[in-house]
């Protein structure tokens, strides 16, 4: 029961050597041997073209560490491609080319490694990114069909409207209906993070880019009409959950 309970952290190593590759995969292992408060699965890429069609269809992976210099695509442009897929995953850059960690935080890298200090650094980055971890959790929200289940994590939705008896669920792969009302969705998803902004419009927090005083602007661009009653309550709801994020 307690292993059921630790968090699985899941790992891509993207680097055109192997032996590098693997020394990175080695070092993670002697860290999770010693830390059991978490699970992992680390994956090697040597070839990043690869892991950009994972994602592209759908993998998903919470940390990624990059070599900068590899043929086709270098790991500044994988990082990119990354974050067309996903905003929440870390990258942690791993290179001997220092000219490199300043364009690394264009990307929003967690952290830059020089080669040279792996055996000291990376044992100090996990240290600080498996407690972040904690605030981008794997649940998901299952739909149940006759032609099958669907499986959408909660991490991936944006909002949730109704439409007379449908809702339609904005996720990052598109959208999905479902026929049940909003209570009974919010009920199923059982998290502080969606918050009503209209009797019929339910959003992500994750999601909020910006509020404005009758509207909400969402990290996919669209943007969402808040009602007049709702407006003071959303508006503190987004301010404290902004200041408490990572």
């Amino acid at each position: 029961m307690e292993d059921e309970q630790r968090k699985t952290c899941y790992i891509a190593i993207v680097d055109d050597n192997e032996e590098e590759a693997g020394l990175i995969k080695h070092l993670t292992d002697i860290y999770f041997e010693n830390n059991k408060a978490y699970k992992y699965e680390a994956d090697i890429y040597t070839e990043s073209d690869k892991l950009v069609s994972m994602l592209r269809e759908g993998g998903y992976y919470d940390i990624f560490f990059l070599d900068v210099e590899m043929p086709r695509k270098t790991g500044l442009q994988v990082a990119k491609e990354i974050r067309r897929c996903y905003q929440e995953p870390f990258i942690v850059f791993v290179t001997n080319y220092v000219q490199y960690a300043i364009p690394a935080f264009e990307v929003n890298a967690f952290r830059y490694i020089p080669k040279s200090m792996l055996s000291e650094k990376l044992a100090e980055a996990y240290n600080h990114l498996l407690p972040k971890l904690e605030l981008f959790d794997q649940r998901v929200y299952l739909i149940e069909r006759t032609s099958g289940i669907e499986k959408i994590l909660y991490k991936n939705i944006f909002y949730i409207s109704k439409y007379s008896k449908y809702l339609t669920i904005h996720h990052r792969h598109g959208e999905t209906k479902v026929r049940k009302s909003l209570s009974e969705m919010l009920k199923e998803l059982n998290s502080s993070e969606f918050i009503y902004i209209d009797k019929s419009c339910v959003v992500n927090l994750i999601h909020i880019a910006s509020c404005k005083k009758d509207e909400i602007i969402m990290t996919n661009g669209d943007s969402l009409r808040i009602s007049r009653p709702r407006y003071k309550q959303v508006r503190e709801r987004i301010i404290e959950y902004w200041r408490n994020e990572k």
